[in-house]
């Protein structure tokens, strides 16, 4: 008795010591793939992204300039290989404005949302003319998403990817209040929505993120998921950045809609509201933004993604 106790003791160990080998081994082939992919974002695309968003003389929301921005956003997703790519309309205090939302199917329904608002805003709410170019908000944040979807176009995907950018967020989160009822509406199974609101400036402390979680708000049932998918994202911030990272709560940006109707959303934040002197001034120009922090940040976004919407066939 005591030595079949004993072989069984030994194949079972045996047994955990493949399984645990086997699991080592996959850990480290995903972490080799992320890599290679997040070593492909592109600093130069980025930074030409910046620019060229920034470039607009205003992307009010109720200016003439705001669907030529949409549009402008359609054509460089199908330039990155993106083949569906939609307008959501909405009208909004007599306003007929557009989502832009980019579908990236996956083999389930479950859904990844990141999303970053393409509108911009001088200090004068009701400035609709003058130079606005809002270049670390939020061009910072679409040149992030834009980035990304050149790089995951050819993947292939468990669970259901969008990329979307949202008007009138400057205004009240007009554009993200309609998609969000819109989501709910449809029965749209949104797993986690990831909020990209000024990621291009930092004062002091070089290449540190917020990772904004949902904390006490209208909803308090989704918290502790959002605080799971936080704390993934900034293991993620260590793995495959050189940020660094520290906690604080969501506010005032496009996941609030979101997040009073249930779901789990997070953001990353520069901290630029508090700190950034240019903050909705015709002086929020291209030059301020930090491009290595911003290429950092899409690495950051970038590795969530794959690992979120779990990645299953990469190009031969």
């Amino acid at each position: 008795m005591i030595r079949l106790i004993s072989g069984k003791k030994i194949a079972f160990d045996f047994t955990n010591k493949i399984i645990e080998r086997d699991r080592i081994r996959e850990i480290q082939k995903q972490d080799s793939l992320i890599e290679s992919y997040t070593s492909s974002i592109s600093k130069s695309n980025i930074e030409g992204l910046i620019n060229k968003i920034s470039s607009f003389q205003t992307r009010h929301s109720k200016s003439d300039f705001i669907d030529k921005v949409a549009g402008w956003l359609k054509d460089e997703l199908e330039k990155n290989g993106q083949t569906d790519i939609k307008f959501h309309d909405y009208i909004e205090s007599g306003f007929k404005l557009k989502n832009v939302i980019c579908n990236i199917k996956g083999n389930s329904d479950k859904l990844i949302l990141v999303c970053a608002h393409y509108d911009s805003r001088m200090d004068d709410l009701e400035d609709t003319q003058s130079r606005a170019p809002g270049a670390v908000d939020n061009a910072s944040g679409m040149a992030v998403i834009l980035e990304i979807s050149r790089v995951i176009s050819k993947l292939k995907f468990e669970n259901s990817i969008q990329l979307v950018f949202f008007s009138g967020e400057e205004q009240g989160l007009w554009g993200s209040k309609h998609y969000a009822k819109y989501i709910k509406d449809n029965n749209i199974s949104l797993d986690v929505l990831i909020n990209l609101d000024m990621v291009g400036y930092h004062a002091t402390d070089k290449l540190v993120c917020i990772v904004e979680r949902d904390r006490g708000n209208k909803v308090l049932t989704n918290d502790q998921s959002s605080e799971e998918i936080a704390e993934r994202v900034e293991e993620n911030a260590k793995l495959y950045t050189d940020l660094k990272t520290k906690s604080g709560p969501i506010y005032d940006s496009d996941y609030m809609p979101f997040e009073e109707l249930g779901y789990t959303v997070m953001g990353l934040y520069d901290g630029g509201a508090e700190t950034y002197a240019y903050y909705h001034t015709s002086n929020d120009e291209s030059k301020y933004v930090d491009n290595n922090y911003t290429t950092e940040i899409a690495k950051l976004v970038l590795a969530t993604l794959l690992k979120e919407a779990k990645i299953i066939a990469t190009p031969p």
